[in-house]
């Protein structure tokens, strides 16, 4: 009998029916949240998500970091990251998925990465808007809405067009509201670069040296970078993304410790639960005992 793991889920999984089912979806939030039952309980995406909250009130958490939801506040989450929520039942307002491949059709991927507020360890993942900022945000929606209520030539650029507002506008009030992050632009995006390389090579590449030789420094230039940007050096890094792997599988999948610690390419489960308490001071079945129980 296979074991139970995260659900990863895809555009086609919420619409069947829409100008490109594969690769783009809105919805008002209150149908969303009642069509879609199934994502009440944790999950991961492999898409990009906006959500817009206009009424209602809540708790939004995201690799295990909670936010409040409040009205007139807007969250940003990127591939892969896990989240569940628990929302009043008069919430309202906007949802929106795209690809990486729907945006970069159009705009660049150094654009796309360019936006920090999606899976940072600088920043947190959501604003809280002035009605004014507001009201922009939701007339972009309203266009899409409208668009793919009623699709015509060139509804797809279209689509693409009003989703590169929304970030945009959104990240300059990201910026007004974060003055600090404006002048770091340049260091933010290499940031974000080795952030990638990290996502993409963290559960078989444990070398420090590989991330140095991957970002064209020495290792020596690649601490004192990350020291100066995040505080930690690059094998802190490595290893807290390890452990937040680890964390998402104790929690949400029945994989048992020895299975997760190889699925992490661990060859020693003992050693794995040895770093794991030590990272945590809690033993891996300590923190998912706890992690259950803290959910009913």
């Amino acid at each position: 009998m296979p074991k139970t793991t995260l659900p990863t889920y895809q555009i086609p999984d919420f619409e069947k029916v829409s100008v490109d089912p594969q690769e783009f979806y809105y919805s008002r939030l209150e149908k969303h949240l009642q069509t879609h039952l199934f994502i009440q309980k944790p999950h991961k995406h492999d898409f990009y998500i906006l959500v817009l909250f206009g009424h209602g009130n809540g708790t939004h958490i995201i690799d295990f970091k909670s936010y409040p939801v409040t009205s007139k506040s807007m969250f940003f989450l990127a591939p892969g990251q896990v989240h569940t929520w628990t929302l009043s039942p008069d919430t309202k307002g906007h949802i929106l998925f795209f690809s990486q491949s729907f945006y970069t059709s159009i705009f660049s991927l150094a654009k796309l990465n360019s936006y920090i507020f999606f899976n940072s360890n600088l920043t947190i993942p959501l604003i809280n808007l002035e009605v004014a900022q507001f009201n922009e945000l939701v007339f972009s929606f309203q266009k899409i809405e409208e668009e793919i209520s009623h699709p015509s030539w060139s509804s797809m650029d279209l689509l693409k067009s009003y989703t590169n507002i929304l970030l945009t506008l959104s990240y300059r009030y990201y910026l007004d509201q974060n003055p600090q992050l404006k002048s770091q632009t340049p260091n933010l995006n290499q940031f974000q670069k080795l952030e990638k390389i990290i996502e993409e090579a963290f559960t078989v590449q444990r070398d420090v040296n590989y991330y140095a030789t991957q970002m064209n420094m020495s290792l020596k230039q690649l601490n004192l970078f990350t020291q100066k940007k995040v505080g930690k050096p690059i094998s802190k890094i490595l290893i807290e993304r390890v452990i937040l792997e680890s964390k998402r599988l104790l929690v949400h999948s029945d994989l048992s410790v020895s299975e997760i610690a190889f699925k992490l390419q661990f060859v020693d489960p003992s050693y794995f639960s040895r770093l794991f308490k030590k990272k945590t001071s809690y033993t891996p079945e300590e923190f998912r005992l706890l992690q259950k129980s803290s959910s009913f």
